[in-house]
């Protein structure tokens, strides 16, 4: 048994936000793509056709984001741990250990190069939900404050991330229905778990109707981050001779909340 439920609670303000922006913005790019994106509401789910985008449409949103798109709110600052292991503060709060960045790295490098993830933003992969052993939140971290759960998780060894990437991407053509072949691999590797002791990620089995899945049994889920690329993002990971530049945030840092409640435990939930 785990924390995350089927019910899904309202989406933060901020993280709504940029995704009516960025479902604006693919709207826009149906001039670009082709008529063919463009949909009948009469012959299709109106919900479907709205919310979910073709891989064309999702590439030619995420152009924009990687060159013009803004930062996360409150992204950590956490660029000298590319070029030294140095551990760094969050605010005056607490101290983030250059290992949960560099593991965090690592997976969405690892992720790109799969194909498990195409992009780093809200319309593919842009979130992780965190979680240790049942066993361990049990015996050293259901009875804390809450304010030092987080902080201690994150030097946990037997820590992951539970990431979802696909996010909005449909796997059928607009006019014909005709499903995609690539989108659908796409979407059939969107569920992946991350290690923090240097292990390789794990592409989870996927759900029968494409979506998000829970965290494995056997872990207790605690909180999460977001991550977005920009072109103003500090930090970076190469891949195929490309470089991304992208930001990482906790949860609550980048709706401008605090963990100050054992009812932010996760703040995002799977669809």
């Amino acid at each position: 048994m785990n924390s995350l439920t089927s019910k899904q609670p309202a989406r933060r303000k901020n993280r709504l936000f940029g995704h009516l922006m960025l479902i604006g913005l693919v709207a826009l790019t149906t001039i670009v793509v082709g008529p063919g994106s463009v949909v009948n509401s009469t012959e299709e789910d109106d919900r479907y056709s709205s919310w979910y985008f073709t891989a064309e449409e999702v590439e030619a949103a995420y152009h924009y984001q990687q060159n013009y798109g803004e930062r996360l709110r409150a992204p950590l600052r956490a660029a000298d741990c590319l070029f030294r292991e140095r551990d760094f503060s969050r605010g005056h709060a607490f101290t983030i250990p250059c290992r949960f960045v560099d593991e965090i790295t690592r997976h969405l490098k690892e992720m790109l190069g799969v194909g498990a993830a195409k992009y780093l933003f809200a319309l593919d992969a842009d979130h992780a939900h965190l979680g240790v052993p049942i066993a361990v939140w049990n015996k050293k971290y259901q009875h804390l404050p809450p304010s030092e759960v987080l902080p201690a998780i994150m030097r946990d060894p037997g820590l992951v991330a539970l990431y979802h990437t696909a996010e909005h991407l449909r796997i059928t053509d607009r006019k014909s229905g005709t499903v995609n072949a690539q989108a659908k691999a796409w979407q059939e590797k969107r569920n992946v778990l991350g290690y923090f002791d240097g292990r390789p990620i794990q592409i989870l089995i996927p759900h029968p109707n494409g979506q998000g899945v829970s965290m494995p049994e056997g872990y207790y889920s605690y909180s999460g981050f977001t991550f977005l690329a920009s072109p103003k993002g500090e930090l970076f990971l190469s891949l195929d001779r490309r470089v991304v530049t992208f930001d990482i945030a906790l949860d609550g840092d980048n709706s401008e909340q605090v963990f100050s409640s054992g009812e932010q435990r996760l703040l995002r939930y799977n669809r």
